[in-house]
């Protein structure tokens, strides 16, 4: 899906398809008629955003004299670029057992696969910021493991796009650059931040960021408001897992059902927190007294809890 190349006119899809080729021909020096720097430079930034196989070049020198000459900054020669492509070819096989599920089994592998396999690079080593890092690392900073997203969806045939924007993050509370991607299932969008979900993993894997709309995402990401619009409900995780919980209530109810079961780790979604700060100890103090109202006894409990999303996380040992 060249979601990017959709929102140009007509005059800068040509330039696009014309820099693309020549970027993907490893050329020295592209060609394009006149036209300004910066309309240039949105162009170069919308291949990249739609087109995660070009791995292989970082940015461009540009010479506007009666044309536009652009040269572009290759990463590496041919050989290597040849190379690397064929390991990401082969890499995507990995995701053939999908090929037959529906559009939201394939979302739901890719996101387990990445947080399966993959490791936050704080380290920022070499191809970090492509699908290079995933790849031959298993490891990526958003942008890669974004990008490896997107690549693995299209493989898969999900459409879905890269968003650049910020973000809270929610293991440092810092708002800083990010990216995530928006997915589409069977004609309805969402947000799926796999980073995110990645970052939050302690135990069991995480989906705090699966398929959530824009009023949910908005608790903690900003973007351009010029992107597809996601409003449609209930295909988050918590929802189709019918763990969300709409009162005290419900959470007690929720938690002895999980209990009885036999499972002792236990991911819940409250929909409506009105104290941030004694939130923890109450849901804490609901699962300490649901269980032992069920097995008689007193356990420990520890809550992770994703408060902006109003996610927990709760063990009993």
């Amino acid at each position: 899906m060249a979601y990017y190349y959709e929102k140009l006119n007509n005059k800068q899809k040509t330039i696009y398809s014309s820099l693309q080729t020549g970027i993907e021909s490893l050329s020295k020096e592209i060609v394009l008629p006149l036209m300004r720097a910066d309309e240039v430079k949105l162009i170069f930034e919308y291949i990249l955003l739609d087109n995660p196989l070009i791995f292989y070049v970082r940015s461009y020198r540009i010479y506007l004299d009666g044309s536009c000459r652009i040269l572009p900054d290759y990463r590496y020669d041919f050989s290597v670029v040849n190379d690397y492509t064929q390991r990401i070819i082969r890499h995507l096989k990995v995701f053939d057992p999908a090929r037959h599920k529906t559009h939201m089994e394939k979302e739901l592998f890719v996101h387990d696969y990445c947080l399966n396999h993959f490791k936050y690079d704080y380290s920022f080593a070499d191809h970090c910021f492509s699908v290079l890092g995933p790849i031959l690392n298993n490891t990526g900073v958003c942008e890669g493991i974004t990008k490896y997203v997107k690549l693995s969806l299209d493989y898969l045939g999900v459409n879905s796009l890269v968003v650049n924007g910020e973000a809270i993050n929610p293991s440092s509370g810092q708002r800083e650059p990010h990216a995530w991607n928006i997915v589409d299932i069977m004609g309805n969008t969402y947000h799926l931040d796999v980073t995110f979900d990645l970052t939050l993993k302690t135990q069991a894997n995480r989906y705090d960021y699966f398929n959530l709309t824009d009023k949910d995402i908005s608790k903690d990401h900003v973007y351009e408001n010029n992107l597809p619009r996601c409003i449609s409900e209930g295909k988050d995780y918590f929802s189709m897992q019918g763990a969300i919980a709409n009162s005290p209530t419900e959470l007690c109810r929720y938690i002895g059902k999980t209990l009885r079961q036999g499972k002792k780790h236990i991911m819940v979604k409250l929909r409506h927190v009105e104290d941030e700060k004694t939130i923890a100890d109450k849901v804490m103090s609901i699962a300490s007294m649901e269980y032992k109202q069920i097995f008689n006894k007193s356990v420990a409990v520890s809550i992770s809890c994703n408060l902006r999303q109003a996610v927990f996380e709760i063990s009993f040992t």
